[in-house]
């Protein structure tokens, strides 16, 4: 008859994961997020974390790694996403990707938003930095800033990723086959 194991069970990414996520997530999206097979749990985490407002380094720190671990989930995510790095374009290729979970829907009206904040929300999902927008639209980069800050109040945002989560939990950017909204795009004409 053998021995009783004397070690300690060891916690697999997924369950630690699947706690850091728990908390940070509705029971459905957090229960679609677990169910999914789609990216490997790390990137899931990492997109997630900074989706819901985490800085890199808050999200690398809950995840319990480095953040250049953090940096290199995400690039990896980015690179099977098929879009840049810049994490608010990340987060919304992952939500406008059909195998990756929507976040939940937020009951009540969406916030109204004016044209120049649609402009900065539509950069945000773009992935285009303030530098290049305001090279496109003319808009001096802290008139854009100051936009960027009324959107993220708004939206109760606390970063550029968590108002594309907040915009898709809104019901304002939904997956690429029913646009809501003016785009950036749209506002160049």
């Amino acid at each position: 008859m053998p021995a009783p194991s004397t070690s300690t069970p060891v916690e697999t990414p997924e369950l630690a994961y699947g706690a850091v996520l728990a908390e940070a997530l509705p029971p459905r999206e957090y229960q679609a997020l677990m169910d999914s097979t789609f990216l490997n749990s790390q990137r899931r985490t990492a997109i997630t974390l900074v989706a819901v407002g985490h800085t890199l380094n808050s999200a690398a720190q809950t995840m319990g790694v480095k953040p250049t671990t953090l940096t290199s989930y995400l690039a990896s995510a980015a690179n099977e996403l098929r879009c840049h790095q810049r994490v608010s374009l990340l987060v919304h290729c992952a939500y406008s990707h059909p195998d990756f979970p929507a976040p939940t829907r937020l009951g009540g009206p969406a916030p109204k938003l004016d044209a120049d904040e649609w402009m900065v929300l539509s950069a945000h999902a773009d992935g285009i930095f303030f530098k290049q927008l305001s090279k496109a639209k003319g808009f001096d980069v802290n008139v854009l800033t100051a936009i960027n800050h009324s959107l993220l109040a708004k939206l109760q945002a606390d970063s550029p990723a968590h108002a594309v989560r907040r915009a898709w939990q809104y019901g304002l950017l939904p997956r690429d086959d029913a646009p809501a909204g003016p785009s950036a795009k749209a506002q160049a004409r």
